[in-house]
């Protein structure tokens, strides 16, 4: 730095660095005089541990800079450039020379394959000795790593390990190769680091994972031969990638006697460095200097002095607090401490341009003074904290600031950080350093070097920027053997054997989740840092979005079917995505309002120039939208209006009046764990406040557009990777769901098996007690194995699912997540409002990051995943959720786009629907949307217009949810309900609620009032998909009576729970047909012809339905396969397979053939009590029962009209006795109409159908006033019957003579009551019979001709015939 040469006078070129900052101060100056001169001396030998005395005074750095060249001279002796170790052929620099296929080379070295299969080869062999070369698994998937010779031929199908003298390991099939695979070793994993040790001496090739050795893989190899000389070399398949490390850097995990491939520096130089550095370590640990003093510093630059002064004016500050302890503690002049660091850097400069110097000597040290402990706020640099480590490595950075020229600076801190970052790739989870373990001390330093302005504005002007920064958000991801080792302990809902592993489950998911959150914490510190910095591209955005570009644009390809290779890891952009959620927590109470039109509009005119539309929008692909719904209006490219969430530190508001749900904790309510001990409710707390945070406002109000950026870069991150990794933890809730349901269900089965004779035994599955026979036995045999197989495929789902929810949705990432889902919900509901195509631009990625957060709230608890949680990744309380107010946006924005015809894209659709099914079957959830205005408005009538031929199922599910417990067999409001846990176990099992709501009953009476035109297409929708239901029901169980022998068990297992969802269709869609007449009778009973109709398609779905349940083949078929044979008798193991056996006792448990009867009973009994036929005081109408419930309703828009009483029904009990008569034969006359034999043997299977035995879990009460009106209906139907016969009309009509054929239906040949006139075919045709057909198309069935209600005449002359004929035969 040329302070040696200052010093002693010798010097002759213009001063620089250091000196530039000293200039202007004489020999003097820089060796200040103080009080005790032999503290300094003695420090200076501290230091540089020289155990000869040193001069005092101004000679001491002279001698100082004397001796240490001195001793460089000495110990730093340069070995041969050339690599000549015995047993190695080929250059000093080991490098990737050979390739077949298509293999791509990062600036960071990794290997990318582009070609089905690629293999490559190193420039060196090595034909004796020990030697060993180093793999870092970047992608864990099919890598074939090893040894060849040049023999071993590399094609587009054959690799290493393929072709004799070729040794090689795979991980991801954990086999061994050599021609031939064998098994080996356990798998790897992303960021593994797979060590490749060749034993020459011994024949002998062994693997190590991450240091452990996989045991040796290979003898007898065949050495010392001409043409046996081995070469690293690896295969990669399709977009596989690899890092090799030959000895350049340091190896991570040197196995015992093996050499590097390529050889390490001289060992002169690395004791010779080790020491400087060293000596720097004692230099800011142990010695404080004294305050920058400008005496005597005559004519000098009075900024280079002020520079001066306040740079040694920070490190003495910091150094006095950190010279307290066990260490020697000194104190010299801050020139002094300056000039001691000088002359170690300087003999130090010339060993830092090589990389292995700095990863095997430097990096350690930093290391080492970086602080071990975290500052407990996250966005105080760890140099910054009052800690002594990290007050030492602020002066060890300083020292190199000042120290090194700019060029050497730059070269040192970016292979410095490019070295961090290469190790975070890495970096594991190790259960012996939390809470700091994984990349959090490589992260540490880094951030201590980007916090400081100068070493940050050198790392920005880095070429391989971006690709370090990717390093820093990469985590390594655990193995299923590494997280046994995370995860000791597993515990589950029922596994009363591990009962006492709980506790230590939650306790290990704890820790690993704070270890995750103090990663979390480095990563986001690191990225606030270029906020505010300028990278080396666009000179208007900071370094952060550039990034987050580049980023986007690299993993543009992601959600292709085939990705394209060279993507980013997802690890990457899931740490990337998650330190924006954070930022936006704290930058979006600044923000109200959101560019969606700049956003979501202008881009796609760019084309492909953005990585945003490759994504699907709402409405369709952005091409297809430019074209057929451009946006010009003014209003719709204006920035929308969006409320902020509340800031950060800042008390919640207010909860609701909704003091009904103050004890509900949790999304669990009532469950199958309730018996378990509860454990308090997880709150919602945001991420804590930080230094960081007050970075990102700031830069937010300096920049508004700033996170309307932000949120956008989330949302196409969350499209490209985040998405399918949160999607992938709710798959596997839903597989450990399974797999628990099995493992109880196999358990159960053992219990009844395997019971003490005398015992309760038996049931509804047919077992016997005790299993003597050898058939008995067998299946013993068989359920024990399959329950360990149970057991062991639950630990394994337990501990990866637990840790996705401790990785995804723990801690603050709840509040954060939600607050962001609010405020999305927010921007929508603002597009939606508008009335141009503008919603139809908006990305499908931000719905689903709604969608996706909602679900993951769900499932974020004990009772739903049946496993054990931490409190931090424990789902919040419903009234911490309503206090937190992002739900009722939420809620608002699904009822918005239930049915919005904008949103074309199906499976956006499906997702909101479905996502609204599960939230109203969330225990205290439904009363949350009865609160919510926006669903009091509009949810009703958005689930009844989206009720189609698509989303029947799941919008069906939202109705019945709506209205259940009204119906015959379930409990009603105000009346006293029996056993009450059974009923709470049983729903909460499936997942329902208890009872439905009264305000939504009563607003779904309003949607579907005659008057109204949503009533007919429902329920011509609700007929037709009823009839499938049971027709697909049916075949289900015909073939799984008559193929049971000829189908593979898989094909009968699935079969099984088809006929069960199947099952649970059919009643589901019954109970909504029961609904309607029983609360909208006048839809069937009416004169008018649509009501004709839906009276005889009702009457159709009943008889089809009864013909299935009660009497005939099909009804026998169900029977047989409900009844499961005892394993010892007919039909056992011999002619079933256990896991068949299981499955169908299963479904005979979960088939209840009352629960399908029910409803079509409570059909009958809603028409006859809606006619006035029954007399027994019962309320036909339950939705007027409701009136002292909805009490409490608001009187609005959604409740006003019919929902007040206006126009009730003329056929209740107060409508005067003839029109009850009139209504009540109608009604018989159109049963009688549909009345054969088959049609009395099923009524009298209703008859004497037990229902308090069927259906324990409703009112004995109300089933026995069902009961004795349905004996009135059929008492009536007998007398009417009687009545029709005394007229001589007779059930057969004319005295058992036909009607005239002109008198017929063309289509259904059955009578016409009120004949009409085609226009075009001039075919005539009964009125309801051609409604019917409208419900599907506009056209004369006839000639197809287009076809209007009006047009339709009707035939008097017809009519009047019909009219003579039936007074002719007494039908007068």
């Amino acid at each position: 730095m040329g302070l040696k040469e200052k010093e002693d006078g010798s010097g002759s070129c213009p001063p620089s660095g250091l000196a530039l900052l000293l200039s202007g101060s004489n020999s003097e100056n820089l060796a200040h005089e103080v009080d005790n001169a032999d503290e300094e001396a003695t420090a200076a030998a501290y230091v540089f541990d020289i155990q000869t005395s040193l001069p005092r005074g101004d000679g001491l750095y002279s001698s100082l800079s004397n001796i240490v060249a001195e001793r460089a001279e000495v110990e730093c002796v340069h070995g041969s450039a050339a690599d000549n170790r015995p047993g190695r052929l080929g250059p000093t620099v080991v490098e990737v020379d050979y390739i077949v296929g298509a293999v791509e080379t990062s600036s960071s070295g990794v290997l990318t394959s582009t070609a089905n299969f690629s293999s490559c080869r190193a420039n060196v062999c090595v034909f004796s000795g020990k030697w060993q070369y180093e793999t870092t698994i970047c992608s864990a998937g099919i890598m074939q790593i090893g040894w060849a010779t040049l023999q071993c031929p590399f094609t587009s199908e054959e690799g290493v390990g393929d072709a004799p003298d070729s040794y090689a390991f795979d991980g991801k099939r954990v086999r061994k190769w050599h021609v031939r695979c064998t098994q080996y070793g356990e798998a790897w994993a992303t960021g593994d680091v797979i060590g490749c040790c060749l034993d020459l001496d011994r024949g002998e090739a062994t693997f190590y994972r991450n240091g452990r050795s996989l045991g040796v893989a290979f003898t007898g190899i065949r050495t010392m031969q001409p043409n046996l000389a081995y070469f690293p070399a690896v295969s990669l398949s399709y977009s596989e990638r690899c890092e090799l490390n030959f000895g350049a850097q340091p190896l991570q995990y040197p196995a015992p006697g093996y050499q590097p491939i390529q050889a390490p520096p001289h060992h002169g130089v690395m004791t010779w460095t080790t020491f400087l550095v060293s000596s720097l370590e004692r230099l800011v640990t142990a010695v404080q200097p004294q305050p920058y003093s400008q005496d005597g510093a005559g004519g000098g630059s009075s900024k280079k002095a002020a520079a001066a002064a306040a740079a040694a004016a920070v490190v003495t500050a910091e150094a006095h607090r950190s010279c307290v302890g066990t260490r020697p503690s000194f104190s010299v002049p801050w020139s002094s401490w300056l000039l001691m660091g000088s002359i170690a850097i300087d003999e130090l400069a010339q060993h830092l341009l090589d990389s292995h110097i700095i990863a095997s000597v430097l990096m350690p040290a930093m290391l080492r003074l970086t602080p071990s402990t975290g500052s407990g706020t996250p966005g105080a640099s760890s140099a910054a904290v009052g800690s002594p480590a990290g007050i030492a490595l602020s002066s060890f950075l300083k020292l190199l600031e000042l120290c090194l020229e700019p060029e050497m600076l730059s070269a040192v801190v970016n292979c410095l950080l490019e070295t961090l970052s290469r190790r975070c790739i890495s970096a594991a989870l190790v259960p012996e350093q939390f809470p700091y373990s994984a990349s959090c001390p490589y992260l540490g330093l880094a951030v201590a070097i980007a916090s400081r302005d100068p070493l940050r504005a050198v790392w920005l002007r880095h070429p391989n920027l971006w690709q370090t920064l990717e390093g820093f958000l990469t985590r390594k991801g655990p193995s299923l053997d590494d997280l046994r080792q995370l995860l000791p302990h597993v515990w589950w809902r029922g596994c009363s054997e591990l009962s006492g592993d709980r506790d230590r489950m939650r306790g290990a998911l704890q820790a690993l989740s704070t270890a995750i959150t103090r990663v979390e914490d480095k990563q986001y510190e690191l990225l606030c840092c270029l906020l505010g910095s300028k990278g080396g591209g666009d000179p208007n955005e900071d370094a952060l979005v550039e990034f987050l570009r580049y980023l986007v644009h690299k993993n543009k390809g992601a959600t292709r079917d085939m990705p394209p290779p060279g993507l980013s890891d997802s690890t990457v952009l899931i740490s990337a995505y998650f330190v924006l959620v954070r930022m936006l927590r704290a930058a979006l109470p600044f923000t109200d309002s959101f560019p969606a039109g700049a956003l979501f509009v202008k881009t796609a005119m760019k084309a492909d120039l953005e990585p945003v539309n490759s994504l699907v929008r709402l409405g369709g692909i952005v091409t297809h939208l430019c074209r057929e719904s451009p946006v010009t209006s003014a209003a719709e490219l204006a920035p929308l209006a969006v409320a902020p969430p509340p800031r950060l530190g800042t008390p919640p508001p207010a909860s609701g009046s909704l003091s009904v749900l103050a004890g509900v904790t949790g999304w669990c309510g009532p469950s199958a764990a309730m018996s378990q001990p509860s454990f308090p409710a997880s709150q919602l707390s945001p991420p804590p406040s930080c230094e960081a945070d007050s970075l990102v406002v700031s830069r937010v109000r300096s920049c508004p557009r700033l996170a309307a950026d932000l949120v956008d870069l989330a949302m196409t991150l969350y499209a490209s990777q985040v998405g399918v990794s949160v999607r992938m933890t709710h798959t596997m809730g839903n597989t450990l769901a399974g797999s628990l349901a099995g493992l109880e269900e196999v358990e159960r089965h053992l219990r009844r098996i395997t019971a003490v004779p005398g015992g309760a035994t038996g049931g509804a599955s047919g077992l016997g007690s005790a299993g003597t026979s050898p058939a008995s036995s067998s299946y013993a045999t068989y359920l024990r194995d399959a329950r360990d197989v149970f057991r062991h495929e639950v630990s394994n789902n337990i501990r990866f699912s637990s840790l996705l929810k401790v990785l995804y949705f723990s801690g603050w990432k709840q509040e954060a997540c939600l607050s962001l889902a609010g405020w999305i919900s927010r921007m929508l509901v603002a597009a939606a409002a508008l009335p141009g195509p503008l919603l139809s631009y908006v990305p499908t990625c931000y719905l689903d990051c709604i969608l996706d957060t909602l679900t993951s709230v769900r499932q974020a608890s004990e009772a739903v995943s049946g496993t054990a949680l931490p409190p931090a990744a424990q789902s919040p309380s419903i009234g911490a959720l309503r206090t937190h107010g992002s739900l009722g946006d939420i809620i608002a924005v699904l009822v918005t786009l239930l049915h919005e015809p904008r949103i074309c894209t199906p499976d956006a659709k499906e997702a909101v629907v479905g996502v609204v099914a599960t939230l109203l079957g969330q225990p205290g959830m439904l009363a949350e949307v009865e609160g919510n205005e926006v669903a009091r408005l509009r949810l009703v009538g958005a689930a009844v217009a989206a009720f189609d031929s698509r989303l029947w199922h799941p919008v069906s599910q939202v109705l019945l949810r709506l209205v259940r417990g009204q119906g015959f067999g379930e409990s009603r409001p105000g009346q006293p309900q029996l056993q009450q846990a059974t009923m709470a176990a049983a729903s909460s099992r499936a997942g329902a609620t208890l009872g439905g709501s009264a305000l939504f009953r009563r607003l779904l009476v309003c949607e579907l009032r005659p008057e109204r035109p949503s009533l007919q297409p429902f329920l011509h929708r609700l007929f037709n998909m009823a009839n499938w239901a049971t027709s697909e029901f049916a075949a289900t169980v015909a073939d799984l009576h008559e193929n049971r022998s000829r189908r593979h068990i898989t094909e009968q297992q699935q079969q099984f729970r088809k006929a069960g969802i199947m099952f649970e269709l059919v009643a589901g869609l019954l109970r909504l047909l029961e609904f309607a007449t029983s609360n909208i009778p006048e839809a069937f009973l009416a004169g008018a012809p649509h009501a004709v109709l839906n009276l005889n398609r009702l009457l159709e779905v009943v008889s089809f339905v009864l013909s299935h349940f009660t009497e005939g083949s099909d009804a026998r078929r169900l029977t047989e396969l409900l009844t499961v044979p005892p394993p010892d008798g007919p039909g056992g193991p011999l002619s079933m397979s256990s896991a068949v056996r299981i499955e169908r006792t299963l479904l005979s448990e979960n088939i209840n053939k009352a629960q399908v009867l029910a409803p079509v009973v409570g059909a009958l009994l809603g028409l006859w009590r809606g006619s006035g036929g029954a007399l027994t005081g019962c309320v036909h109408n339950t939705v007027e029962a409701d009136a002292g419930v909805l009490a409490r309703a608001d009187s609005g828009p959604g409740t006003s009209g019919h929902a007040s009483g206006e126009g009730s029904w003329s056929g209740s009990n107060s409508a005067p006795s003839g029109m009850r008569i009139g209504l009540r034969n109608l009604l018989l006359d159109t049963l009688l109409r549909h009345w054969d034999s088959h049609t009395e043997k099923q009524m009298e299977y209703l008859r004497r159908e037990d229902w308090p035995v069927a259906l324990p879990t409703a009112e004995p009460e109300l089933l026995e006033a069902g009961a004795r009106d349905f004996q009135e209906l059929l008492a009536g139907l007998v007398a009417r019957r009687q009545q029709l016969a005394a007229c001589g009309e007779g059930l057969g009509g004319g005295g058992g003579e036909e009607a005239p054929e002109e008198l017929l239906d063309p289509i259904t040949s059955s009578l016409m009551m009120d004949p009409v006139v085609l226009p075009d075919s001039q075919m005539t045709v009964d009125r309801s019979t051609i409604e019917r057909h409208f419900l599907t198309s506009q056209t004369d069935p006839f000639s197809r001709t287009p076809l209007t209600r009006e047009a339709l005449r009707s035939n008097e002359e017809v009519k009047r015939k019909i009219a003579e004929w039936r007074k002719k035969r007494g039908r007068a």
